[in-house]
Formats: structure tokens, C-alpha cells, sequence
């Protein structure tokens, strides 16, 4: 148990949880009441009506299926039995994007932990539809192992509570810019105490133009609708939501794959994206400051304000500095995929695909021995949370083998 100081206590509002009883020590990893406890869960996030209307939460809900917990938990469980957790996990949740809080905390069960969530300020209907369902489960008396585990809280910005919990963390995962991740480093933490830390991320998507001339029909609107979730879902504000687009191929096979792809996909997105006018100025506005000084921008089109693509002439090391939101993507045309090399850097995430074999892919990888580039992902998954993020196996990371001789 922790003894949670008055003068912090009385700082922080809580939403999920009682101080008084939070537990610190840990538990086995995929503990059957804890995979019961997601599940769950998840049947209560699936009922709920609002929850319906965010697609957000509905990943998440099917995410922490049972079925689907099961099925990770035989692709991860080693033959060692003794795999324990750390100990309490404190948690910088994201504002970006906002469900994310949820898939930390299910990490950190999972892996036998205890946690401690700190919610942004900022209110968002995601964090409500949870956080009460996650409080409906749990003032049900079967769960009470579980609410010594769980600890969501929202405060001002302060570096005292920050300084505690941080003193008090067997592990932390901090999701934000990379200021956010270097200041939470300041502080000091205990010698053994782990870090997984998601800072700022780039993500792009490559399309080979002769598997786009090949699609037709509903194969066709079936792409469009998975490209349209990799962009439009998270509005580009996700660290997987692809900024740049690398079409590989023939010039004249490009533009004639571009000429299929795009009206198909405008078709498509126009009957299921509501943008905010907001947005529409914001995105003019970006695009004239980019027509006026950018140098490798050659052209801008703009689909009825739905997507907006910027036509590079070439690529350099600072493409990332070029970020999209609500449709805005920078498109270039490459002979192949290894021209994207020499751009990619260790802050690059998701390398989503389509009319990639994964041999072309790894040997992209490996024979260019890229520094950044940690999924690989074909269109209409970039958003798919895994046990496996950023590179990090989760429940090992978090977790520690109690060696038995």
C-alpha cells in the first residue's frame, strides 16, 4: 500500500479510484480477473449508446474482447510462468488523442501492475463514456481486487504532484511532445523504476501505383474506406496517421493511378467526413503560407476542401517538419521504395502499405538499416493499437521474470 500524503491528496480530483487503497504490489501477468475485468469492460463499452457514436471507444471495446485478449496473450506468453509486474505504473495520458488513456491502463494490468492516470484538463466525451463505465464495473463487489489497482486523476499543473508520483513509480509511460517527455525526465525517480515514453512520432504511407491500376470495383471502395480511416478517424492527430504519401512506380503509371485513386476516395470521403469551417480556413490558410514559401511544394490540390495534397518535387530530412491535420497529406512520386531512406529518421512511427510483399518490405528495413520505422502496417491499420507499440513489447516491458533455479 502507499501512504498517500494529505498535502497531495488534497490536490487532485479523482475520477477513478480511492488513494486510501491503492495497492502497489504486483500481480501475475494476464491474471485471469484482470483479463475478466477488461472483458468486461468491453461488453459494457459495446451496450453503451453514446460510446456507439465514437469510434474511438468502439475500437477499444473490441480491442479488450476477451477473444481478442486471449489471442494476445498465446502470441506473447512465453513457456516462463514466472513473469511478474512491476510494481505501480504512473501514467502521462495524451490529449491528442484521448482513448489512449484507456489502452495505457490495460497495459499496465495486463503486464500486473497497479496505475496512476493523470487525465488532461481537457474535458472529452471519450474520457467520460470510460471513465463512468470503468466506475460502473467497478462498484460491483467482484471487482474490488481490481479498484486497488486503478488510480485516474486530473490536476493542475504542478511540479510537486508530478515530482511524488514519479518518486513513488515502479514504471512510467508518459504519451506527449517531446517536451513533455524531457521535462518528466527531470525529475528523479527510483534507480530500477522503467520509462516508456511515446514523444512526437511521424508516419507515412506507401502506395505502389501498379496495385492501385489494379483495383476495381468494390475493391476499390473497400481501399478508399481503409485510407480514409488511416487519415480521417483520429484527423490526422494520431502519431500513425500517415503525413506523407509515397507513390512508387513509373511517372506515367503514377498519374494514371493517381487519376483513379483520388476521385474514387473524395467520392467516398465526402460521404462520410463533416469538416468544421474551422478547419476549412485553417487549411487554406496553411496552404497559402505553403504555396508562398515553400520551395519543393510544385502544386496544391484542393478537393473541395475534404483533402488537400501537396505535390513535393522531392524529399529532404526535414519532411517531417511537414504535418497535415483534418485531410491534409504532402504526396510524392518515387521509383522505388528505397528513395525513402534517407528521410527516415528515429522519430518516424508507422510505415503504412499497399502492393508491398512483407519480403520487399524487410528487406527495405534491413538493407537500408533504417534508424526509425517501428510497424509496418497495410492501409486501414495505422490506428490498430497492439500489444506491441512504438517498438516496445508491453507486457515485458513492464513486467519482470522472477527467475526460479
Amino acid at each position: 500500500m502507499i501512504a498517500i500524503p494529505k498535502d497531495i491528496s488534497d490536490k487532485i480530483t479523482i475520477l477513478v479510484g480511492d488513494p486510501a487503497t491503492l495497492d502497489n504490489r504486483p500481480a501475475s501477468v494476464w491474471e485471469p480477473a484482470r483479463v475478466s475485468f477488461l472483458s468486461e469492460l468491453s461488453k459494457k463499452l459495446i451496450a453503451h449508446a453514446d460510446a456507439k457514436r465514437r469510434p474511438d471507444v468502439m475500437s477499444f471495446a473490441y480491442w479488450i474482447r476477451r477473444a481478442n485478449l486471449v489471442k494476445m496473450q498465446e502470441r506473447t506468453s512465453g513457456p516462463d510462468s514466472s513473469r511478474i509486474g512491476l510494481g505501480l505504473v504512473f501514467h502521462i495520458c495524451p490529449s491528442n488523442v484521448p482513448v489512449n488513456f484507456a489502452f495505457s491502463l490495460a497495459f499496465a494490468l495486463l503486464s500486473g501492475n497497479s496505475s496512476v492516470l493523470r487525465l488532461p484538463r481537457r474535458e472529452d466525451p471519450t474520457y467520460t463514456i470510460i471513465v463512468e463505465a470503468i466506475n460502473e464495473l467497478l462498484a460491483e463487489h467482484e471487482q474490488e481486487a481490481i479498484k486497488a489497482a486503478i488510480l485516474v486523476v486530473r490536476y493542475e499543473r504542478d511540479d510537486d504532484l508530478n515530482a511524488y508520483w514519479l518518486s513513488q513509480a515502479d514504471g512510467r509511460i508518459i504519451w506527449g511532445g517531446n517536451q513533455t517527455v524531457n521535462h518528466m525526465r527531470s525529475f528523479d525517480v527510483p534507480p530500477r523504476s522503467r520509462e516508456i515514453a511515446f514523444p512526437d512520432r511521424y508516419s507515412l504511407c506507401a502506395l505502389c501505383a501498379d496495385a492501385i491500376l489494379r483495383l476495381e470495383g468494390d475493391a476499390l471502395e473497400k481501399f478508399c474506406a481503409a485510407l480514409y480511416n488511416d487519415i480521417y478517424l483520429m484527423d490526422q492527430a494520431a502519431c500513425s496517421s500517415p503525413q506523407l504519401l509515397a507513390w512508387t512506380g513509373k511517372k506515367d503509371d503514377v498519374t494514371a493511378a493517381q487519376n483513379k485513386l483520388w476521385p474514387a476516395f473524395i467520392k467516398h470521403s465526402k460521404s462520410r467526413y463533416e469538416i468544421k469551417p474551422i478547419q476549412v480556413m485553417e487549411k487554406f490558410v496553411d496552404a497559402c503560407s505553403a504555396a508562398i514559401s515553400s520551395e519543393n511544394v510544385s502544386d496544391i490540390n484542393r478537393d473541395d476542401y475534404v483533402l488537400y495534397r501537396y505535390e513535393l518535387n522531392n524529399l529532404d530530412e526535414t519532411q517531417d517538419d511537414s504535418r497535415g491535420y483534418s485531410g491534409t497529406i504532402h504526396e510524392v512520386a518515387l521509383t522505388s521504395l528505397d528513395e525513402l531512406a534517407p528521410i527516415v529518421k528515429k522519430n518516424y512511427q508507422t510505415l503504412s502499405y499497399f502492393g508491398f510483399s512483407k519480403d520487399e518490405l524487410r528487406s527495405f528495413v534491413n538493407e537500408n538499416r533504417l534508424r526509425g520505422i517501428d510497424r509496418i502496417v497495410p492501409v486501414g491499420r495505422a490506428l490498430d493499437m497492439d500489444i506491441v507499440w512504438d517498438g516496445y513489447d508491453m507486457i515485458s516491458t513492464l513486467s519482470r521474470i522472477v527467475e526460479i533455479g
